[in-house]
């Protein structure tokens, strides 16, 4: 986990370059569920093929791939929000859940599998309290309470028996307490009562797709459903009556409440501009229309996941930060910068105590993107803090248990464990800034102008212009770039095999050129690799002493191409054409301009 925080350079969430900017990125796989790690540093998108792990500090990395190919659609995946067990992520696969730990290698890092229910599970709480504990409830009606010190079975079970289950959620005040909602029904659950509801609330019209407990007021929770309806309900109270009623005018998928003041965000199951809503939710008036305090409008399809990434709070102060993250069906995850308006608008203050504890305090802010190597997996874990259990399976740690021990099992499928991702593809995915919630036609014209906003997209631009030249390694955080091509540098202007590494500082190209190295070679001497590097360098520092990208200029050069270094300030700056010898030289001879540079061949003598 170190080489992930050591190539970026981002040790804590105030370091992140990512959280105050608008962020975009692309992923054309079938991605059923999202979830975000406690430190708020990575995120996992799970399909049928298995798990991504993006790391929103290194956006420009391809995410890790953790393959489980499964015929059923991921339902749900929950990272585990607390810092005790920042490695656990939980993902379903019809009527099991399995339990990742993403400290450990790709191939065997599924460490248990939860089997109780008899049909697909539809969703998974962890516990607002206890690290070892979580829920599950599936299409059989039934909700399953699971500690993971023995996960062989559940602990304790609940069933409404006439509806199935669509949402489990733990009360984050009363650690007995969890909400179940079947059809239109809400189920409230206490684990010390037994079997029967400590309170059944018939709230809606239609199913229930949205369950989600207040975090501060311990009887408080909210319900939403396709009646395009948001409630409030006090469960304490015993009529069927909300506290408040928000009507809207599309089917409501998901409500919950936000990490800061008494908001909610509202997500459409379709319509609604295929955006997320904030409302305030203290309005005094029983029953109004949606009024939303701020919108978050951009995706092209509905977004299917959000969830809300934060730092700051670790001293008990309230001086956190915000962040949007979602999920749509236009395969974007996009992140989304949270203004002072919109928490004034649903009265959040400021530097004031924390009303309620953080599970995430004290989460190393490292990410798993990078895979462990398997030689040194009890290392790993220790230098984590993980002590790794001596079965990765469902198992009871007594030998005279009746469940007996499995062997740690891979989960290997077909097509074994690497899902191949161009890094150029990927690069051709991430917008930032600008150009990071442009629509389709406006991205596609901002590709045709090839005015790249920074070096990744820079890369992407001249990787797709030029399919012949091989990116052999490509780390933008770092500035690090190697380049293989041909060039007509050989004998009679034959074509040679050139190596290129290219480092660029972070301030490229506003201040600083990047350095770049060729590597010897056979076929070229030392002196001819000197005048080559001199040459570049200086095509280099030219374009970036205007503050210009260069990397596409000294590719053309090392391609054997005439390069104009002047009027470097209009758009049409390049030069091209086929060269009459490979060593190339300054030409300042017939200049209409003092400034103007053609790195240009030599005249024969």
């Amino acid at each position: 986990m170190a080489t992930a925080q050591q190539k970026t350079g981002v040790s804590s969430p105030w370091e992140s370059k990512t959280f105050g900017t608008s962020l975009s990125l692309h992923l054309e796989r079938p991605v059923g569920a999202m979830t975000i790690s406690p430190s708020g540093r990575d995120i996992v998108l799970a399909s049928r093929s298995g798990l991504y792990v993006v790391d929103l500090d290194d956006p420009y990395c391809p995410p890790r791939f953790l393959r489980h190919t499964t015929l059923w659609e991921v339902a749900d995946v929950q990272w585990s929000p607390h810092a005790a067990k920042y490695t656990w992520v939980i993902s379903t696969s019809n009527q099991k859940a399995m339990v990742w730990n993403m400290a450990l290698p790709s191939r065997n890092a599924i460490e248990h599998v939860l089997h109780a229910h008899t049909r697909a599970i539809t969703d998974i709480n962890f516990h607002a309290h206890d690290p070892e504990r979580l829920a599950t409830c599936a299409v059989d009606a039934f909700v399953h309470c699971w500690d993971m010190r023995a996960p062989g079975k559940p602990v304790q079970s609940f069933c409404d028996w006439r509806a199935s289950a669509t949402q489990v959620k733990w009360n984050r005040q009363n650690p007995h307490v969890v909400a179940s909602s079947h059809d239109r029904y809400v189920r409230i659950w206490d684990d010390r009562m037994g079997a029967k509801p400590l309170r059944s609330i018939n709230a809606h019209s239609t199913k229930i797709y949205g369950v989600d407990f207040d975090r501060v007021a311990e009887t408080s929770l909210i319900t939403c459903s396709l009646d395009k309806t948001i409630k409030f309900w006090d469960y304490s109270n015993e009529k069927d009556e909300p506290v408040r009623v928000i009507m809207t005018d599309f089917p409501v998928w998901k409500a919950r409440h936000t990490p800061f003041g008494d908001g909610c965000c509202i997500m459409p199951q379709r319509g609604g501009k295929n955006g997320l809503y904030i409302v305030y939710n203290k309005s005094e008036q029983v029953t109004e229309p949606m009024k939303p305090v701020a919108e978050f409008v951009g995706h092209t399809e509905p977004v299917k996941e959000f969830l809300w990434r934060t730092r700051g709070g670790d001293q008990g102060i309230d001086n956190r930060e915000f962040q949007l993250v979602t999920w749509s069906k236009d395969h974007d995850l996009r992140l989304w910068s949270i203004d002072d308006s919109t928490l004034e608008g649903v009265r959040h203050v400021k530097n004031k105590p924390l009303k309620y504890r953080l599970t995430r305090r004290g989460s190393p802010y490292v990410s798993f993107i990078e895979e462990p190597e398997a030689e040194s997996d009890s290392a790993s874990l220790f230098s984590l803090g993980i002590h790794q259990p001596t079965s990765r399976s469902a198992t009871a740690s007594t030998r005279g248990s009746q469940f007996t021990a499995r062997k740690p099992q891979r989960y290997m499928t077909r097509g074994g464990i690497y899902d191949k991702i161009s890094h150029l593809n990927w690069l051709s995915g991430v917008r930032i800034g600008r150009s990071a919630f442009a629509k389709p036609d406006d991205t596609a014209a901002f590709t045709e102008r090839e005015v790249p906003e920074n070096l990744g997209e820079e890369v992407s631009i001249v990787g797709n212009k030029f399919p012949k030249i091989t990116f052999e390694k490509i780390n933008v955080s770092s500035g690090e770039i190697v380049v293989c091509l041909n060039g007509p540098w050989g004998t009679d202007n034959s074509l040679i095999f050139i190596r290129v590494e290219a480092r660029f500082p972070s301030d490229y190209p506003r201040r600083s050129a990047p350095k770049i190295t060729i590597e010897q070679s056979k076929d070229l001497s030392p002196e001819e690799i000197g005048k080559m590097e001199t040459q570049v360098q200086t095509i280099a520092t030219e374009f970036t002493n205007r503050q210009k990208y260069c990397l596409e200029s000294c590719l053309r050069y090392l391609m054997g191409e005439k390069v104009v270094l002047d009027d470097l300030d209009e758009e049409d700056n390049l030069v091209t054409g086929a060269m009459d010898l490979p060593v190339l030289e300054v030409d300042e001879g017939e200049s209409s301009s003092d400034d103007e540079i053609i790195m240009s061949p030599p005249k024969p003598t």
